[in-house]
């Protein structure tokens, strides 16, 4: 997985990739080393500043290969981040993945989760010129 916050459109800040081991993430707590995520590494860096790079503003969006996960899209909400761009949907994941126990795929769109919120958060995605290649690296990777 991979996810890259912005401050506006084509300018990244940071770019995360999922990170299964939890190497990097000396003093995060346990339960969150164990889910080192793109998602939560993203959201995690716009709520703690890069050192040469303070953050002045809140992150404007955040990029991910795939409509975040439930818990993805509530650390996004709680981040405070209010842009979403995803690549291809939850579902093109899930085809391929089928009921693998490393990927117990939670039916539940971010859209839905951020509509639950009390502030708006903007989701734009999927991007139709992007799901094949998306979906071909997971194909590659779980396969």
């Amino acid at each position: 997985m991979g996810s890259c916050p912005c401050k506006q459109p084509g300018r990244s800040i940071a770019r995360f990739r999922s990170n299964p081991s939890g190497s990097g993430l000396c003093g995060w707590p346990a339960a969150l080393r164990r889910l080192p995520i793109a998602e939560l590494l993203a959201a995690h860096r716009a709520l703690h500043p890069i050192p040469q790079r303070p953050l002045r503003d809140p992150w404007e969006m955040v990029n991910t290969f795939l409509d975040p996960c439930a818990m993805c899209a509530g650390t996004i909400y709680w981040a405070g981040i209010g842009r979403v761009l995803y690549g291809a949907e939850e579902t093109a994941l899930l085809a391929l993945t089928g009921d693998h126990p490393e990927n117990p795929t939670l039916a539940l769109p971010c859209r839905t989760v951020f509509a639950s919120g009390q502030r708006p958060t903007e989701v734009l995605g999927p991007v139709p010129a992007l799901r094949d290649e998306i979906t071909a690296l997971h194909r590659d990777f779980w396969q």
